[in-house]
């Protein structure tokens, strides 16, 4: 009987403490994909001059306001002046999961024509959008490889042309010279 009632107690025991530990070390699962409380955009620049590249990237929120990594979020290029940008994957859409702090980067070809590009980002059920106001080509060479601009004094002729023409007119001055010096 002794025997019994020191099982029946160790049992009882050990019930006990398989009860208190299931309580105190729930387990929950995470839900996936990751709940998404705000989803904010920016670019590195956004107006970036034709021909050159610009990160976009989303910043992901839980509705506690804490970061969420692996949520995966959509860049998508809404619109654009021409065909020419195109995300680092040679395509207009592209996917990529954040990091352990949010963030998800995408690197932007802006293409070589001026103008504007919307890019619309995606993560769980929020969207939002960046403009980026790509501007003509840098100074230096025209981009259509043509004359240089006008610079004009009032009187028709550009500054270039004013040159080539007085270079000329010393040529044919000189040319003269030394003719009649050969003569004589």
């Amino acid at each position: 009987m002794r025997g019994s009632v020191v099982s029946l107690l160790g049992t009882t025991v050990l019930a006990l403490m398989l009860l208190v530990a299931a309580q105190s070390s729930t387990i929950q699962a995470a839900p996936y994909p990751p709940p998404v409380g705000s989803l904010s955009v920016a670019a590195s620049s956004t107006t970036p001059p034709a021909g050159s590249t610009t990160t976009v990237s989303a910043t992901v929120l839980d509705n506690s306001g804490n970061p969420v990594a692996d949520a995966e979020v959509v860049f998508q290029i809404e619109s654009q002046p021409a065909s020419g940008a195109l995300f680092s994957n040679g395509l207009s859409e592209i996917t990529v999961l954040t990091d352990q702090n949010g963030i998800a980067v995408a690197i932007l070809s802006v293409g070589g024509t001026p103008g504007e590009i919307i890019v619309t980002m995606l993560a769980g059920d929020k969207t939002s959008q960046v403009a980026l106001l790509v501007q003509g080509a840098p100074s230096g060479a025209p981009p259509t490889g043509g004359p240089p601009a006008a610079d004009t004094g009032g009187d028709g002729l550009d500054t270039w042309q004013l040159a080539l023409m007085a270079l000329g007119l010393t040529v044919v001055l000189v040319g003269g010279v030394i003719l009649r010096r050969r003569k004589a």
